[in-house]
């Protein structure tokens, strides 16, 4: 073979393996491309199963505000159905887009039955909401969360579980092939190298053998000095491949400074483009922001109704006992008063100042009770600053008294707790929930026997540790790890939302601590939460606990 030949050889095999290690880095990077097509779906997807759960709390409250401040509740209906069915239709759009041909028509079944389930459930809500009264509100609201999770819930789980295991699924297939693509990058061109080194060494070996003066002008070429030029010396093969020779070089110097600016054009069109979906990103971001804050706080507004609901039998019995006194004695006083004509004598005297006394007890008790409700009420201040959990701890056990008085003692230890940064208003709704939940958990009649502890002390690293612990019926193992999800509870239909516990974590993470629970059956439970301390130089400005 001449050294023309070898040459032509040598080129074809460089551009047949350039070709091939293009054409596999391209069909890479469409199988990536379109993988991340198919995750990005799978997690938009996730976020909409989200949102419509988020819906058993959200369009009740929509349905009961209007009715509540007289507005069209059919025109609000409409809107949150027009709403729901748009959310359905574009977890439709994706699931065509991510899904496989195999599954395809299963995944939209699931879909379509889910949608079905949440306009039914919606279609029977609307007429109750316009019905209703004022009293019948909290009742409507525990029926249409206890209906959803009956009626919505399973398919917008089962769809949910299917969705999360096809993503694990395809993530642990994204890595295979990974994996597989990082042994083709490494395997591919180390034999590319290894056959254009064996075809060069060849040349090189023929070239010397020819002209030093070639070894020479290749050695060159070699180091990147593109400006040489063998000299062409008569007509034979050594100085066709001269000429070959000077015309690759000519060649590799405008390859060299196209692929250079080629380089260049592509450099700043990828810099365009990162900089493009860095912001779409960041704009997608904020919006899961934001959708997250409103959840969160409808979450913390439904278990504040929840717990004034079950308050307020016993505020009212609570009221209703120093009120009968107050209007007995001050009826006697004032019967008293008609009666004599006279200045009173000193007995008759002493009868009225005791009457007036008496009145007076009843009223500073009532005066103390609302004081207690009006911490409750003021549940949406978010100013954090010292907290005095020996107070708020009291107010909350005065408030749940009726609900515990039947059924346990209730023991505080708070001396030398030091105080806590936060909010007392949402601490105490806190509390609250614990203490109401810890006295569920034990059966009225054997008060002695029975006791709610609650206990505040200085822990490590700066924290306070509050326990609330009771002697109650304890909670299975099975139910440890999900008593703090949104809407599990144990309780019966009507009684419990599910949302209590789920609230208390987050307004505990919102303070900077976190809650814990142990509990054996039969032998009671108990929650433990840590604070941080208050120092002097912390934050009380509104919003600086949520951060």
């Amino acid at each position: 073979m001449t050294v023309r030949g070898k040459i032509l050889l040598f080129a074809a095999v460089a551009v047949g393996l350039v070709a091939m290690v293009g054409g596999s880095l391209y069909a890479l990077a469409t199988r990536g491309r379109l993988s991340t097509q198919q995750l990005f779906a799978m997690q938009e997807q996730n976020t909409l199963y989200g949102k419509l759960s988020a819906d058993a709390v959200g369009i009740p409250h929509a349905l009961l505000e209007a009715h509540g401040k007289g507005q069209e509740v059919r025109s609000v209906f409409e809107a949150e159905q027009r709403r729901a069915e748009a959310d359905f239709s574009h977890l439709r759009e994706l699931v065509s887009l991510e899904a496989l041909p195999e599954s395809l028509s299963e995944d939209l079944a699931l879909v379509e039955a889910a949608r079905r389930a949440h306009l039914d459930w919606m279609g029977r809500l609307e007429p109750r909401v316009r019905q209703a009264g004022t009293a019948g509100e909290d009742r409507i609201l525990h029926e249409a969360l206890d209906s959803f999770r009956a009626e919505v819930m399973p398919h917008l789980d089962k769809a949910w579980v299917k969705k999360r295991a096809r993503l694990a699924r395809h993530q642990r297939d994204r890595l295979e092939a990974l994996r597989s693509s990082q042994v083709f990058g490494v395997t591919v061109p180390l034999v590319a190298l290894g056959l254009v080194f064996s075809l060069a060494a060849t040349l090189l070996i023929t070239l010397r053998r020819s002209s030093q003066e070639l070894l020479r002008g290749a050695a060159r070429i070699g180091r990147g000095d593109f400006t040489t030029e063998l000299p062409v010396k008569g007509d034979d093969e050594y100085a066709m491949l001269a000429r070959a020779f000077n015309r690759m070089t000519e060649e590799l110097r405008d390859t060299v400074r196209e692929k250079e600016r080629l380089a260049k054009a592509e450099a700043e069109s990828a810099e365009r483009e990162m900089r493009r979906y860095n912001t779409l990103l960041e704009e997608t971001v904020r919006q899961r922001t934001t959708e997250l804050e409103e959840v969160n706080a409808r979450l913390l507004f439904a278990d504040r109704l929840v717990t004034v609901g079950q308050l307020a039998a016993g505020v009212g019995h609570e009221i209703n006992n120093p009120l009968a006194f107050i209007l007995g004695n001050l009826g006697y006083a004032r019967e008293e008063l008609e009666r004599m004509q006279g200045a009173p004598s000193p007995l008759e005297r002493e009868e009225l100042l005791a009457a007036l006394s008496e009145a007076h007890e009843g009223a500073e008790r009532v005066r103390l009770l609302v004081q207690d409700l009006k911490m409750l009420a003021r549940a949406d201040d978010a100013v954090s600053g010292p907290v005095d959990l020996e107070s708020v701890l009291r107010s909350a056990s005065k408030m749940a008294a009726h609900e515990v008085r039947q059924r346990a003692r209730v023991v505080m230890q708070t001396e030398g707790a030091p105080r806590a940064h936060g909010n007392a208003a949402r601490l105490c709704q806190v509390f609250l929930n614990l203490i109401i939940n810890a006295a569920h958990a034990i059966p009225p009649g054997q008060v002695e026997q029975n006791e709610i502890r609650l206990v505040a002390r200085k822990g490590p690293d700066s924290r306070v540790l509050v326990e609330v612990s009771d002697t109650g019926s304890g909670i299975p193992a099975e139910n440890l790890e999900r008593i703090f999800r949104p809407f599990f509870t144990t309780k019966p239909a009507g009684v419990g939302s599910g949302l209590g516990l789920s609230v208390c974590q987050r307004i505990i993470t919102m303070h900077g601590g976190d809650i814990t629970v142990e509990s054996q059956p039969g032998r009671g439970t108990t929650f433990r939460i840590a604070l941080p301390v208050h120092t002097a130089g912390a934050s009380s400005e509104p919003g600086a606990m949520a951060a």
